[in-house]
């Protein structure tokens, strides 16, 4: 056998024996309101389709669903007409279990490979793949395939592990490599332990500190034993788009890409670092954190502007901005910050408190920017541009 079919047949032996994320018992924290899945269409319709009316009657794919996505999406949109595949039987067993004690009608399930996709015969205006292509033997290959499906006005949220913030888990892979822990219960109990007892100082604590919550046998499998493993730079993220043939939209969480948000401008190298292109501006953003642990971002087909065409320039003024989901507002004194609690860093643009609330609330989902502007909710279109960038808004122009 190819170290490749090893490595896939080591795979699919992982997820079932231990399908992932830990099963939940119930959804009733997402029907409710207290959980929503970070930028998701129905909250975040306008990041995916900023030239389109909103609508809730999405065809959706959940590409790798395990336990429970498939279900939370359902939940989440009960207008949507939700798929789940996944390569793992045991997780689908779960997942179509949760769905079933949910009472959701509007989602089912597939055994299916990802790079298999084409066989459900149907095409999808929204594909979820978060967490996924970074385990598959041809990351471009599985990208293209879910391209195939996408609808021709379609978006992808595409999820892919970063390169220097799991740093500690790279580490710890190794180090359970050097033991020969293998995939079963037994070397999983161990590599739990071991990640309970490391030290504060070691780099796997910022991801998961001490006293966080538990790390389940579930996690750990995923996390430190698993045979397969991809993460990606900004620029490798760049070329698989560019390789699976699609476009590139905008990044999940603005700001994080955006120098002006790192400590480039305090150390006088924001200008520097606003002269480079916009590959480059993130690529540095992402050197400068240091602790991003996923890159999440937008694909579309080619023929679909990106989100800097639609708001470059003058175009701005006719975007129609709403309050982003997950937005929250800290008051210090007589400063406003705006956060984005999807955000992997602590980020946000800060603002007078009459200045900032006063863009905020005049946020209704019908005045353009021009409109706001002349309104004089804001001085000019480059504060809403700001607020854009750092995710305190989102903008749509369904006119242009």
């Amino acid at each position: 056998m190819s170290p490749t079919a090893c490595a896939d047949q080591a795979l699919r032996e992982l997820y079932e024996r231990f399908p992932y994320p830990r099963a939940v018992d119930t959804l009733a924290d997402v029907r409710d309101g207290r959980r929503q899945p970070n930028w998701n269409p129905r909250t975040s319709f306008a990041t995916y389709f900023p030239q389109a009316e909103p609508r809730e009657d999405l065809d959706v794919l959940v590409a790798g669903c395990g336990t429970n996505l498939a279900p939370i999406f359902a939940a989440t949109m009960p207008n949507a007409r939700v798929v789940g595949i996944d390569i793992s039987g045991s997780s689908l067993e779960l997942s179509r279990a949760l769905a079933e004690r949910e009472g959701l009608t509007n989602v089912e399930h597939h055994q299916l490979a990802l790079e298999d996709v084409a066989e459900l015969g149907r095409g999808f205006d929204y594909i979820a793949c978060t967490g996924v292509l970074h385990h598959l033997a041809d990351p471009v290959r599985g990208l293209a395939a879910l391209g195939s499906m996408l609808a021709d006005d379609g978006a992808m949220q595409i999820m892919v592990y970063a390169r220097y913030g799991r740093h500690g888990i790279y580490m710890l892979q190794e180090l359970c490599g050097l033991l020969g822990l293998e995939i079963n219960e037994i070397d999983a109990a161990m590599a739990q332990r071991l990640l309970a007892h490391l030290p504060d100082g070691h780099p796997f604590r910022r991801v998961h500190p001490r006293g966080g919550p538990p790390i389940s046998l579930e996690e750990v499998m995923d996390m430190v034993l698993n045979p397969r493993d991809v993460s990606y730079r900004v620029a490798d993220v760049r070329a698989l788009v560019d390789d699976a043939g699609l476009g590139f939209h905008r990044w999940l969480g603005n700001a994080e890409y955006r120098p002006q948000s790192t400590s480039l401008v305090a150390a006088g190298l924001g200008a520097r670092a606003e002269a480079l292109d916009p590959w480059a501006q993130a690529a540095a953003s992402e050197l400068c954190f240091g602790t991003l642990l996923k890159h999440n971002f937008v694909v579309t087909h080619h023929q679909r502007p990106s989100a800097d065409a639609l708001f470059e320039g003058d175009r701005i003024l006719e975007a129609i901005p709403t309050l982003a989901a997950h937005l929250r507002v800290e008051q210090q004194g007589p400063m406003l910050t705006a956060k984005n609690d999807a955000h992997q860093v602590d980020v946000g643009i800060t603002a007078p408190v009459a200045e900032m609330a006063r863009a905020l609330k005049a946020c209704d989902g019908i005045r353009t920017v021009r409109q706001l502007v002349a309104d004089g909710a804001i001085a000019d279109a480059a504060g809403y541009r700001a607020l854009y960038h750092a995710d305190a808004v989102q903008l749509s122009c369904p006119v242009l």
